[in-house]
């Protein structure tokens, strides 16, 4: 008896699995292209310059150092901010890094990237930091800024051999 219940349960179990509608299957969501924002190494080496402040357009980490605030522009530099005065911060000036988008500070020394290398610079006067070291392909080259296709002509081996990815263009 048990055999026979245990069968009519098995057959009912299966044939209601039968009666599961079809589903369409879903269109995928097309995935964005990008192209890497390439600088010849010798042209990224020279590029690091202070400059007069400048505006604000695509900003992205901030980081505060008393009474300095170090805004990343992504992909270009930093602004340096005098935020002595909180309600009337006062641009300083601007740190040209190509391919930036990370700083950090330890003592007088500021961190960066550029590209796929490391800066290390002095920033005792910040008004005028100054490079001290670059130490090449330090870090990962830059990532996409969010999950897309690079297509062929773009990837690494079709590259120039000196090129550095300095940052990334939706197509």
């Amino acid at each position: 008896m048990q055999l026979r219940y245990s069968l009519f349960l098995a057959v009912s179990c299966l044939m209601t699995l039968t009666a599961c509608p079809m589903v369409e299957p879903i269109d995928p969501i097309p995935l964005p292209s990008y192209k890497p924002l390439l600088m010849a190494r010798s042209q990224l080496e020279q590029a690091v310059a202070v400059l007069p402040p400048r505006e604000l357009h695509n900003t992205g980490k901030i980081y505060f150092r008393d009474p300095y605030l170090l805004i990343n522009e992504q992909y270009e530099g930093l602004h340096i901010i005098d935020n002595q005065d909180p309600s009337h911060p006062q641009p300083v000036a601007f740190l040209r890094i190509p391919g930036n988008v990370d700083v950090t500070m330890q003592g007088s020394m500021l961190y960066a990237d550029s590209g796929s290398d490391l800066l290390t610079f002095d920033a005792r006067d910040m008004q005028h930091p100054a490079l001290l070291n670059r130490l090449r392909e330090a870090v990962p080259e830059l990532p996409m800024p969010q999950s897309g296709l690079v297509p062929d002509q773009y990837q690494a081996a079709n590259r120039p051999a000196d090129a550095v990815v300095i940052g990334w263009q939706k197509l």
